[in-house]
């Protein structure tokens, strides 16, 4: 029986793909391996966003060449994901021994592609994309026992100038609404207790469908499934967080106090600059409707710093922005020129050194909000999903509904349960408690 393995770079939307890849491999009657050296089939699934993400896959790449040329054991490489979709036959010149390139929206034809491999002696590239990939249902090998990824669409509208996804991964397509549905009851009835919904804008979701479901109506028909405790979801592009979702977040228990609306910027030359379509004032209004109709909602957000003409009158805005707003946790980036984006076109770019200022001088306000917030929880009782084993030495790990890790000794017993636990310490990055009997 061939084994395969694959190496993950990316998003949550990437890793939700390779546990599809995985499920179809397995229903062709291959084992997974624990290890790339111990596979007949390798896949790298890649990511395109940032400059670092493509690099850190040429060099994985380059230390898998030696793989090919064992005696005795024949191997297949291929490559896919965003960055196959942009690179294509390009790879082929990088990097000879790969067998196959596969377009995210190609792969629920993976089995076919490897077929076609073993019956030519050249690479196969498919990156032409399926128009009915949103109307295909998979095999997926789940990586959790108690928490689920669900894609709910695929694809963009946006073009921030900034981003390649709408060039890589197409134009935005929903889901049926029936077929999420039917895939989260399935989930509930194998014991999965949570699901985190995908998609690049899942706020404008349903838009495209004959059906006329929006994401607050799919969010309140998940929320009548049996069995799951959880909902989450990601990402949420500010400018489509609507009324109607903030009152289904107000009003439904099971959706968790806990959004990732990324911000990107709070200079307003610099967010139309990049195409965002709404203001700093805009986005603020957002956030004080979602505190007022959500008071113990937990906020994370991104930045991007250092985009081209961000002068520093841009970039003290965004620290503006920042203590406006309050968030629990931050995640920033340098800029970075990806291939075929309409920001490739602008002049004025910030230079290195200053890129890596800013990001700390962010990241130097940031940390302690994020720890006077952690703190905040000290002396509170928090509803946890116990998820596993932790990391820190004490026995148990789980998440609040803000999505906060929590660390708390016990049996493993409890694992898959919700518990109640008082949070007795708090750091940067995890909380401490005690289960309430």
């Amino acid at each position: 029986m061939k084994s395969f393995h694959i190496i993950t770079f990316g998003c949550q939307m990437n890793e939700h793909d390779s546990e599809r890849m995985a499920g179809m491999l397995e229903a062709e009657g291959l084992s997974e391996a624990a290890s790339a050296e111990d596979a007949e089939v390798i896949i790298l699934n890649t990511c395109s966003i940032r400059e670092k993400a493509e690099q850190k896959f040429f060099s994985e790449l380059g230390r898998l060449t030696h793989l090919k040329s064992r005696e005795g054991k024949s191997v297949r490489i291929a490559v896919a994901g965003c960055l196959a979709q942009q690179e294509g036959a390009k790879i082929l010149s990088r990097a000879h021994q790969v067998d196959m390139i596969i377009g995210p929206s190609d792969i629920a034809r993976l089995p076919e592609i490897f077929a076609e491999r073993e019956r030519r002696s050249t690479a196969v590239i498919e990156t032409g994309g399926d128009p009915e990939y949103h109307h295909k249902l998979v095999p997926t090998r789940r990586t959790d026992g108690l928490k689920a990824w669900v894609s709910i669409m695929y694809g963009c509208d946006n073009f921030c100038t900034y981003c390649v996804v709408p060039y890589l991964r197409g134009r935005e397509r929903s889901r049926p609404a029936s077929d999420i549905v039917r895939e989260v009851k399935d989930l509930a009835a194998r014991g999965y207790r949570e699901v985190t919904l995908l998609g690049q804008n899942v706020n404008s979701y349903g838009r495209h469908v004959s059906d006329g479901c929006t994401f607050p109506e799919l969010l309140r028909q998940i929320h009548d499934v049996d069995g799951i405790e959880r909902i989450r979801f990601v990402t949420s592009h500010p400018r489509d967080l609507s009324g109607e979702l903030i009152a289904a977040m107000r009003d439904l228990n099971k959706v968790c106090e806990a959004l990732h609306l990324p911000a990107q910027s709070g200079s307003d030359r610099i967010l139309a600059a990049m195409n965002r379509r709404y203001t700093a004032a805009e986005y603020l209004d957002k956030v004080r409707r979602l505190r007022e109709a959500v008071p113990d909602i937990v906020l994370t957000t991104d930045i991007i710093v250092g985009f081209p003409g961000e002068e520093r009158q841009d970039f003290e805005q965004t620290l503006n922005l920042l203590r406006a707003v309050g968030y629990d946790t931050l995640f920033a980036f340098k800029y970075s020129r990806r291939p075929g984006t309409a920001a490739l076109r602008l002049g004025d770019h910030v230079p290195e050194p200053e890129k890596e200022r800013r990001l700390e001088e962010l990241f130097s306000l940031q940390r302690p909000v994020t720890l006077a917030k952690n703190q905040a929880h000290v002396g509170q009782t928090l509803e946890i999903l116990v998820d596993g084993k932790s990391k820190r030495g004490v026995s148990l790990s789980g998440r609040t509904r803000g999505n906060k890790v929590v660390n708390f000794p016990g049996s493993s017993d409890r694992i898959g349960s919700l518990a109640r636990v008082r949070i007795t310490a708090a750091g940067p990055n995890s909380l401490t408690g005690e289960i309430c009997e």
